[in-house]
């Protein structure tokens, strides 16, 4: 008990450090030894507590050493453990591999070792014991996935890569007048944008952008910024279901904002409507870097 308590003092004078609480390594061991302290306190006397404890002593000597590239491997037992929910190890694997993991290193730090308390609590007594270890280690994952979105989206907005292509897909070819649903004789137009976009290189980010006239009998604009999310956004749902990766296309409309054409208001209600054709329109905007 003594190692383990003198463990925790080590670990919160780096955590009220330079290093910080949120420090991958350091959110890992402090995991560790909570997990330590938990069985010592239930009155276990097995392997996990001490193999818990040189988990986090490991990671400690090389933190307060200042140990460049610290092995950020996790074994996914050890001993008074088994090996549990490898899908979510091969989520968390590909969560360490994200250029914005920093976003969310703690979250997973703290699912990794969770993972391996549920293998503690499945080998020691049952799958029903281990599944509140499970389900944390789950919302962490949650947590880190949706921070590091989070940071990706906001280091694209602020970086947006150079723009490769933009097309244009007219509405009045592709939904009835004042409907969002698309219309089946028109999927052509989508099938080829999706093989366009897959066979381009490059390609890092797809922006849908829905546009509508301003033509509403009942007056309410707000319908056709709703009407321009929704083309946007069933273009989107299409391109996904034609292959085309869902975290790369974003969708948003514009709603009646953004025109390309006035038309006189003397005009009748069906010159009109054919005069504001441009302005009803579904913009492609494609993102990435040109390959040569």
């Amino acid at each position: 008990m003594q190692r383990v308590e003198s463990l925790q003092r080590r670990a919160d004078i780096l955590a009220f450090g330079e290093i910080g609480p949120d420090n991958y390594h350091l959110a890992k061991a402090r995991t560790w030894i909570d997990l330590a302290l938990s069985e010592y306190y239930e009155g276990e006397n097995n392997d996990i507590i001490p193999a818990a404890a040189g988990q986090a002593e490991a990671l400690l000597e090389a933190l307060e050493k200042k140990q460049a590239n610290i092995a950020m491997d996790t074994p996914v037992q050890i001993p008074g453990s088994e090996a549990v929910r490898p899908d979510l190890w091969k989520v968390i694997g590909t969560l360490k591999s994200n250029v914005q993991f920093s976003c969310g290193q703690r979250s997973v730090a703290e699912a990794e070792v969770h993972l391996v308390w549920a293998g503690h609590e499945k080998l020691e007594s049952s799958w029903e014991h281990a599944q509140t270890y499970a389900r944390s280690a789950e919302e962490l994952v949650r947590e880190a996935i949706k921070s590091i979105d989070a940071c990706a989206a906001s280091h694209l907005a602020k970086n947006p890569p150079p723009v490769l292509e933009r097309i244009t897909l007219p509405s009045d070819a592709m939904y009835e007048f004042g409907s969002g649903k698309l219309d089946h004789a028109s999927l052509w137009r989508l099938n080829r944008l999706a093989d366009s976009i897959k066979r381009k290189g490059g390609v890092e980010e797809v922006i849908l952008v829905g546009h509508t006239d301003h033509l509403r009998s009942d007056g309410r604009q707000a319908r056709n910024q709703e009407l321009s999310e929704q083309r946007a956004e069933s273009v989107r749902q299409y391109l996904i279901g034609r292959g085309v990766p869902a975290d790369k296309i974003h969708a948003r409309g514009a709603g009646s904002s953004q025109p390309i054409v006035q038309c006189p208001a003397s005009l009748s209600k069906a010159k009109l409507v054919d005069c504001l054709q441009p302005n009803r329109r579904v913009e492609v905007i494609l993102r990435g870097t040109r390959q040569e």
